[in-house]
């Protein structure tokens, strides 16, 4: 029944609703987080292993994604030492919600600090409901670390009952109205969206799902605090976060990261982590005109007609050239023959990312690999070449440089 219920729901788009993630389009961009909560697990060596395979693929996101991982108290000192030429933090998964003094077991925030401690987690939902966490102690804990200038992961969620019953938005802005007094410094808060149904169970709520309760907190956020504080702090999905399911979620246009429990004890961690590298900002190539080509130019970008056919180059298997123009000027272009084929004398060819390249002074563009060549479209047709200025056949001055 429960599971029938979710299915429904996942059939139904609410009002939250937003549309696909576009990080490159929105005013105020937010850097993706994913954060990995070890729970109480591993030894000494499995951290070690794990830190191994865990340093050796950050090259894919250092700078773009920031990456917390929270490993039990014992080892919070030694898994530091494994990652710290990476861009890898470490985070604890608990602090006190007083300061120093006489309560044994705890760590304050203030000592999270001295030991170098930047990050941890406040409020999960393991800490709320086997530990009996309230929002009252969650809310102080929160006030520690602010005066202590520790970041917080906030988790926040509902349990399957309270899903069932309609209640995921009440339950969140209960969580969140407990705490907004205590934060000073919202750039030291990321929020984190566990649905309790979903964490270890195997069920993850859907990308809809995900979405619509990210977009209702985000708005609980603006009305309680301000559009600006909405827009900027970082919300995060947790839940049976895999490497298989977290490309759809992270499309999503107000999830901007994950809290992973299990799946961050495994290699695979950082195929989640790099799901949440940004999309490269497509932009629009400028194209310039033949007479613009020089000596050791690259990504030359240009709409030219074929006035010469392909013939193949002496010497060379599979070398061909041809020469191309506008009416600023013709230009000798170099290419392979199999993608010689396309040009036809009479037809415009868009060339892009192609470069220069210097013989005895003499220059030819090139099209490699790394270039594209096709057919223009109607509207960029040239409509007339001026044959007489032949860019390939003026001598350039060679040089050192």
């Amino acid at each position: 029944q429960a599971e029938a219920a979710l299915a429904q729901e996942a059939n139904v788009r609410l009002e939250h609703s937003s549309p696909p993630r576009l990080p490159y389009l929105t005013a105020m961009p937010r850097k993706p987080f994913v954060g990995g909560n070890w729970k109480s697990n591993g030894t000494i060596e499995s951290a070690r292993e794990l830190c191994r395979s865990l340093t050796s693929g950050t090259a894919a996101y250092r700078n773009k994604v920031d990456v917390v991982m929270c490993p039990i108290a014992p080892q919070i000192s030694i898994v530091n030492k494994f990652v710290r030429k990476s861009p890898l933090r470490v985070g604890a998964q608990n602090v006190s919600a007083t300061g120093e003094g006489a309560f044994t077991g705890e760590i304050s925030a203030g000592q999270l600090k001295d030991f170098g401690i930047s990050w941890t987690l406040i409020g999960h939902s393991e800490r709320r409901t086997k530990y009996g966490e309230t929002d009252e102690v969650t809310a102080e804990k929160i006030a520690q670390c602010q005066a202590a200038g520790v970041s917080v992961i906030f988790c926040i969620g509902e349990l399957l009952e309270e899903r069932e019953a309609g209640k995921t938005d009440e339950v969140n802005k209960r969580m969140m109205d407990a705490v907004y007094s205590k934060i000073k410094d919202w750039k030291k808060v990321v929020i984190a969206y566990e649905p309790v149904w979903a964490i270890g169970t195997g069920k993850v709520a859907t990308p809809d799902q995900a979405q619509d309760a990210h977009a209702a907190i985000r708005k609980m956020i603006s009305e309680a605090v301000s559009e600006e504080v909405a827009q900027s702090v970082r919300i995060l999905y947790g839940g049976s976060v895999t490497p298989d399911n977290c490309k759809e979620l992270i499309a999503k246009a107000d999830i901007d990261g994950f809290l992973v429990g299990g799946a961050s004890l495994k290699p695979t961690f950082t195929d989640i982590v790099t799901a949440c590298v940004p999309p490269i900002p497509l932009k629009t190539p400028k194209f310039g005109k033949v007479s613009g080509v020089e000596p050791a130019a690259r990504g030359v970008n240009l709409y030219a007609k074929v006035v010469k056919a392909p013939a193949k180059v002496e010497g060379s298997e599979d070398l061909m050239e041809l020469v191309v123009g506008d009416d600023t000027g013709v230009v000798t272009v170099s290419v392979r023959d199999d993608r010689a084929k396309l040009c036809e004398v009479g037809k415009t060819m868009r060339i892009q990312n192609a470069h220069v390249v210097m013989i005895k002074g003499f220059i030819k563009l090139t099209v490699d690999k790394w270039a594209a060549l096709k057919l223009a479209d109607a509207e960029q047709e040239v409509a007339s070449v001026n044959e007489k200025k032949d860019i390939s056949a003026v001598e350039f001055e060679l040089t050192k440089d």
